[in-house]
């Protein structure tokens, strides 16, 4: 068994969880069953339920999380931490105590004491600079890049399989699991002004129930005359990014689930760590960034733009498969069961076929 020990909630959105259920059906494929530990967050655990996920590991709030972690990693073969904030020396060293331990890499230093790292938003260079040298007798492997971003395999399918999209052309916008900066309102006020400038477009947008714009959105969704508002769930939003044509985000994993599926974004920033990721991307011709000063006009403008160029469009749906082609999971797996062989002694062999693709 891995367990997976992930951030939950509003305070942090739902990307560890996305990437948790990813990471375990990629995992499935090695015969290593996965079981998360989270907050008990009303939005996460339908996500697991959702998911058909193991029942979790719910770790009060208002408790210590490591001696619950303790006992739910005596007969666990490997442990995997996707934290906003950094690991302790103490968490770092119990959780890989006679485990494998991946360490989602989140600026902390002790994730030197890891097997594996995975930075799928960063670069070498990040790393390097931070000067990190691995820690406890362990010979750390990093996995650097988009090509590792953990994607559950039904966006991958998405994108192989999407077609015609309906008439009138769908604009997604989905500002993430929480939307602390509020984004979603101004940015449904952006999409409304080029509609007005442009064409006929429909507006879907996707939301949680418990976030606090939810409130707001029936009657603003009305006065735009936009299609109503979408619970955030899994399985959901790979449909919505099938139907979409464009899609208004902001920068976190919806974003990659958006370039898996061949869909081009309009990308919007709520912190100076958002720049770091959105500029690599918009480089490779893969998003448009918007930056953090951003406003309506500018997204109404760059919405016209796109839509005036159906080749540009097209471009940044290759060009963003090219670096999220939906494997990344698979990858993940695959290297971190390559780490327990090592320890074992065993073959790692994956049982789904995906699992062997080339470059895996």
């Amino acid at each position: 068994m891995v367990l997976c020990w992930v951030d939950a909630g509003l305070r942090v959105g739902l990307g560890p969880v996305s990437r948790g259920l990813a990471l375990a059906e990629a995992l499935a494929g090695y015969g290593l069953p996965c079981r998360l530990a989270l907050s008990p967050d009303p939005t996460a655990l339908a996500w697991l339920r959702l998911a058909g996920a193991r029942p979790p590991v719910l770790l009060p709030d208002d408790e210590p999380a490591l001696p619950r972690l303790l006992a739910a990693a005596a007969r666990a073969v490997a442990v995997i931490v996707d934290l906003k904030r950094p690991l302790t020396s103490r968490e770092a060293q119990a959780l890989g105590a006679g485990r494998g331990l991946l360490v989602v890499d989140n600026g902390g230093s002790n994730v030197a004491a890891a097997d594996l790292v995975l930075a799928p938003l960063a670069r070498d260079r990040e790393r390097d600079l931070r000067g990190l040298r691995p820690e406890g007798g362990r010979s750390v492997q990093w996995l650097v890049g988009p090509a590792y971003v953990p994607l559950r395999r039904v966006f991958r399918l998405a994108g192989d399989l999407r077609g015609a999209r309906p008439s009138p052309p769908v604009v997604l916008v989905s500002m993430g699991a929480c939307d602390p900066a509020g984004f979603t309102l101004p940015a449904l006020e952006g999409v409304a002004l080029a509609r007005e400038r442009v064409m006929s477009l429909a507006v879907r947008v996707v939301a949680n129930r418990r976030a606090p714009v939810w409130q707001r959105l029936p009657g603003v969704l009305r006065r735009l005359d936009a299609l109503p508002v979408s619970p955030l769930r899994p399985d959901d939003m790979v449909t919505e990014l099938a139907a979409a044509e464009l899609a208004v985000l902001s920068m976190g994993v919806t974003v990659y689930e958006a370039m898996a599926c061949g869909v081009p974004a309009i990308v919007v920033g709520r912190a100076r760590g958002d720049l770091a990721h959105m500029r690599p991307l918009a480089a490779a011709g893969a998003i448009v960034s918007l930056g953090l000063q951003w406003s309506e006009e500018r997204l109404a403008t760059a919405i016209e733009e796109l839509f005036a160029s159906p080749a540009r469009r097209a471009t940044m749906g290759l060009a963003g498969r090219a670096l999220v082609d939906g494997r990344g999971a698979e990858r993940v797996a695959a290297r971190l069961a390559a780490v327990m062989a090592q320890r074992t002694g065993t073959p790692a062999i994956p049982s789904a076929p995906e699992c062997a693709d080339e470059g895996l």
